[in-house]
């Protein structure tokens, strides 16, 4: 009985503070709530914006490499065209002059010789191979592979051919392919 008392004397004091408590609630349900969804939301969205914006600059850093790298591959190529193989086709030439250098080095013995130019096709370079039959032991072939191979020249094995004689002779007959490559327009540029 006591708080019913305590109530009916106090009323002009709980009224009001019923009245704020219940305010509270409504402001709480109505404004704070949806307040912190969207503040919710907008952590989200942040969160993903900074992850893209982190996935932008790792393929912005990714391009730039492959722009770098591109760089660097085509100064090497150029570096690779002006130092390393011939200029033109005589110079070409003058290139596989060095395996009849080479040959006599090697104590082989020259049978023939075929030299034969090609076009590249989808290049900006020409070929141009010389095909050399010639006889010797296997260690004077050897040597000989291994002086091409080591030449400053561009120089590139394409194909090797030995054939021991039938009388089982020490000597070899040998064919041997050789190309090297050279700027198509023939001006060395």
């Amino acid at each position: 009985m006591t708080w019913r008392r305590a109530a009916a004397d106090k009323r002009h004091l709980i009224w009001p503070l019923a009245f704020a408590i219940v305010a509270n609630v409504a402001l709480l349900v109505l404004v704070l709530y949806p307040l912190s969804q969207k503040v919710a939301n907008g952590e989200q969205h942040a969160e993903a914006a900074a992850a893209e914006l982190d996935a932008a600059r790792k393929n912005f850093a990714a391009a730039r490499a492959t722009v770098t790298g591109k760089d660097t591959a085509d100064k090497a190529l150029r570096q690779f065209y002006s130092t390393v193989l011939p200029p033109d086709l005589s110079g070409a030439r003058r290139s596989l002059t060095k395996i009849e250098q080479l040959l006599a080095k090697s104590s082989l013995r020259r049978e023939g010789s075929r030299m034969r130019p090609e076009v590249v096709r989808d290049s900006e370079l020409s070929k141009l191979a010389v095909t050399v039959d010639f006889t010797g032991n296997y260690p004077d072939v050897r040597r000989f592979i291994y002086a091409i191979e080591t030449s400053p020249e561009f120089l590139v094995i394409e194909n090797v051919e030995l054939i021991q004689d039938a009388e089982g002779k020490t000597a070899l007959s040998v064919t041997v392919t050789v190309a090297t490559y050279y700027r198509a327009g023939g001006d060395g540029n």
